[in-house]
């Protein structure tokens, strides 16, 4: 073969053996031959080497004592990308073969491999960008087979450059010698290319006129500097980019995005500059420098000179570093010191990637565009990531992630889950392996849901999955769920419903192995419960097969429906009349900040049920006591309410007289079956009390967060009495306030539970579809034993 490389090795006197290593996991485009190759040369083996579609698939010959060895050494000195799921060794007919080759790709049925996440400039390649001595100084595009774009340029499996968007790029000379030295870095290096032969960069108005510049990036930079907002192509899209430090072009930026309260994200140059920034623990250090570089959720320091407007109201600034050799060039001049580095969208649209789309929606908030030649097959945003008690959690799972793939414990047969209605992540899955999508927004529009199709589409084609089975959320009324059953019945597919709490708790589970039962606290905002109304503070008894709903926090209603989301304090005033408070009383109408006559009309609306949906939502208990604390009013994203109350309580004791706001469990008459109810009357009374004299809003906040925690820590172990399960899995929306997580974990404990947190998937809607292939997995693993035992 044209592909192949042989190097001639040295037979010794020992009898020969020839095994067969079949090695699945993420292995291609990691430099996973070359590294095999150099083993295979410091053990005098010969054999060869060759990519398929299950991996790579190496045949070794020797000395049965060098051939152990060399197999040992494949996990334990594999290349710093690859991921090694499974080694498979078999015997093979010694035949005397000498030399070690590197064989062409093969593409051999169903793909099993995996193909490597996008990853961040190595230090090698660093290193040869700023070298003025280098022939990649300034390059733009450099990379190796340690560091690069890998998910966002791939059209398929096997990992090779005629299946990615170089194909367009012949190498030079010099690229393709790196390319073909299997002792180079570079070797098959599929993004590989220089200054003569690799994509370009350049400059253009918001008129789509080319700007002249000799040094494009040089340009961007002083338009940076000047105020200027910059559209800036990356690796999986554009970013909306200002200076950090420029308060009117953060302003400005906001107004043209339309995004005019949520936290921008912020790039800086290196871990040095974000400590300038942020307070950064060990492990925040460590997680900012990964390969994935995340946004990492870090707390403000004072006078960290970065402009009020970027994260105004909370404490925490979502800081990162440079993940592309551009994005490096940006910084070096010391002229700017922090870029916000936001997605290139309006609010709520999927992230531009093309050239023309870039131009065509981002023309009325860039000034300018930084644009390249090299297609990005995949829309993929940045990742967002926090520390929970030491360890860090995924909030946004995408870049750098996507698309690894997530173990569960049970076989799954071919299938698609959906996710959910908000910051949906769809999922495929066969065998243990579930392949979440990228972050993918809010499915309310045609354009979000053109992009879903568009993510199917290339991670169906990637890892040849034809779905057998499509699980959807409970809830009817969700485009997604919509959408599956339409496109199930086109296809004849099976259709499977899942709860949207069962799904949160199962993913939590799943992750951690647990086949077993587990006590859930699945805590969020939103999710259709089995008797019609809208759940978020559940406490269930769980096996991914099914579950209990053994308590849950007391309905009260939601006046006015969505718009009580919006405007929290509609969720203060239906929280407050359901603990029997008057709530056309003069203190609480000021209190509540509203009109007596709009109280009046919602009080109407709640006592004759039109409009005003029953919920048990952790999330909107949030929303309703930050109203009357914070006089949030309106919202100007989802959370704003209950992100600012966890705010304000940052430097407050994580429990300060938490007995002051309790709860009660109230379990109802003997043996009704029904499911407890966690009471939060005393709790509303007593924040009532502290306002009136006077408590800080922050301590406020610290006692309501202890309050909350004591509840559920209060019903988890009364279903610890009545069921024997000592593992509580903790999951859902609310599981992002960290306050919350870090003291629910440590009450937990304290009370001899095992705690099992999400790490490897989001614990909000972004991991629901993770949940939903568990559960499928696990009722189908049911339906199955069932039918043998007939």
């Amino acid at each position: 073969m044209a592909d192949e490389i042989g190097a001639r090795q040295t037979v010794n006197e020992f009898p020969l053996v020839r095994r067969g290593v079949v090695v699945r996991g993420v292995v291609q485009g990691v430099g996973f031959r070359p590294f095999v190759y150099r083993l295979a040369q410091e053990e005098g083996l010969g054999g060869s080497i060759g990519n398929d579609t299950d991996g790579v698939t190496i045949e070794v010959e020797g000395p049965e004592e060098r051939v152990a060895h060399f197999i040992a050494r494949l996990s334990a000195e594999m290349p710093p990308l690859a991921r090694i799921e499974s080694i498979v060794v078999r015997e093979l007919e010694a035949s005397g073969e000498v030399g070690f080759r590197i064989i062409a790709s093969e593409v051999l049925g169903r793909v099993s491999t995996g193909i490597p996440a996008d990853a961040a400039t190595c230090a090698d390649c660093l290193r040869e960008l700023f070298n003025p001595a280098d022939r990649r100084y300034l390059y733009p595009f450099l990379n190796c087979t340690n560091c690069g774009p890998r998910y966002t340029i791939t059209r398929r499996i096997p990992y090779d450059r005629p299946q990615t968007s170089m194909a367009r790029f012949t190498m030079c000379a010099a690229c393709q010698g790196e390319y073909d030295d299997p002792g180079n870095r570079r070797f098959h290096a599929q993004p590989n290319a220089c200054w003569e032969c690799g994509p370009r960069v350049w400059l253009v108005g918001r008129d789509g006129i080319a700007i002249e510049a000799s040094d494009p990036v040089g340009a961007c930079r002083d338009k940076l500097a000047a105020g200027e907002i910059v559209a800036i192509k990356g690796i999986g899209g554009f970013h909306l980019s200002v200076d950090a430090a420029n308060d009117a072009a953060v302003m400005r930026l906001r107004a043209r995005k339309h995004r005019y309260g949520k936290p921008l994200a912020v790039m800086v140059k290196d871990v040095e500059a974000a400590r300038e920034l942020c307070v950064l623990t060990p492990v925040e250090e460590a997680l900012l420098q990964t390969s994935a570089r995340p946004i990492v959720l870090t707390r403000k320091k004072d006078g960290g000179g970065i402009a009020e407007g970027v994260a105004p109201g909370v404490p925490w600034l979502g800081v990162f570093l440079p993940y592309a050799p551009l994005q490096h060039l940006l910084f070096p001049s010391g002229q700017l010191r922090a870029l916000v580095m936001t997605s290139a969208n309006l609010s709520e649209e999927p992230i531009a990637i093309d050239n023309d789309e870039a131009l065509a929606r981002l023309g009325g908030i860039a000034d300018a565009f930084l644009m390249h030649d090299r297609e990005i097959l995949q829309r993929c945003d940045d990742s967002v990531a926090a520390v929970v008690d030491s360890a860090p959690q995924l909030m946004r799972r995408a870049r750098g992630y996507v698309p690894l793939s997530v173990e569960l414990p049970i076989d799954a047969p071919p299938l698609l889950a959906m996710g959910g209605h908000l910051k949906n992540v769809f999922a495929l899955a066969r065998g243990r392996r579930v392949y979440q999508s990228q972050h993918l927004g809010d499915l309310e529009n045609p354009t979000t849901m053109e992009f879903f199709k568009e993510s199917l589409d290339h991670l169906m084609r990637t890892f040849e999955i034809e779905p057998q089975m499509v699980v959807h959320d409970l809830h009817p009324g969700y485009l997604s769920s919509e959408w599956a059953k339409d496109w199930a019945r086109e296809r004849g597919l099976a259709l499977l419903a899942v709860q949207h709490h069962h799904a949160h708790v199962a993913g939590c589970m799943a992750e951690h192995g647990l086949m077993g039962a587990a006590i859930g606290l699945a805590l969020d905002g939103t999710g259709y419960g089995t008797d019609g109304k809208i759940w978020g503070g559940e406490v269930l008894v769980c096996r991914l097969d099914g579950f209990q709903r053994f308590a849950h926090l007391e309905y009260v209603p939601m006046p006015g429906g969505d718009a009580a989301v919006k405007e929290p304090w509609r969720m203060a005033l239906g929280a407050l009349h359901a603990a029997e408070f008057d709530v056309e009383s003069e203190q609480l109408v000021k209190l509540l900040g509203a009109p007596a006559s709009d109280v009046r009309v919602l009080k109407r609306m709640i006592s004759r049920e039109i409009n005003a949906p029953m919920t048990s939502s952790l999330g909107r208990l949030f929303d309703a006591v930050a109203a009357v604390v914070l006089n949030r009013r309106t919202v100007d994203y989802e959370a704003q309410a209950a992100i600012e109350l966890e705010g304000i309580a940052v430097d407050e004791p994580d429990r300060f007289e938490q007995g002051n706001y309790s709860s009660e469990l109230y379990r109802g008459e003997e043996g009704s079956g029904s499911a407890a109810v966690i009471r939060t009357g005393k709790m509303w009374k007593a924040i009532l009390e502290d306002l009136w004299r006077g408590v800080p809003a922050r301590r406020i906040s610290a006692r309501f967060h202890a309050g909350v925690v004591e509840g559920f820590i209060n019903a988890a172990a009364n279903a610890r009495i009545e069921t024997d399960i000592n593992i509580v899995a903790l999951s859902g929306g609310c599981l992002a306030n960290r306050r919350l997580a870090r003291l629910l974990r440590a009450r937990l404990e304290e009370e001899g539970f095992t705690v099992l947190q999400h790490r490897q998937v989001s614990p909000g809607d972004g991991g629901l579809s993770y949940g939903q292939a568990a559960v499928a997995a696990a009722l189908l693993h049911k339906s199955k034993l069932a039918g043998e035992a007939n």
